[in-house]
């Protein structure tokens, strides 16, 4: 009979360490879930900043009179 309960007894274990590990895996899964939003935001300001900085080297209109400043005198 106390072969049965050694049996039941690392059986329990068993399970409770699988609960464990179940539980451990749902948490990296959380942060790894969490790392790829915060990856897919930064792309996406990243790409935001390339398109800001390219319309900022395009050559535009030249500047007109009244944006010269005046010389000091």
């Amino acid at each position: 009979m106390t072969q049965a309960n050694d049996e039941l007894a690392r059986i329990e274990q068993l399970e409770l360490k699988m609960m464990d590990l179940e539980d451990t895996l749902q948490q990296l899964n959380d942060v790894v879930l969490r790392q790829y939003r915060d990856i897919e935001q930064l792309r996406q300001l990243n790409t935001d900043l390339e398109r800001k900085l390219e319309s900022m080297n395009e050559p535009g209109a030249s500047p007109s009179a009244a944006d010269e400043v005046p010389p000091h005198y």
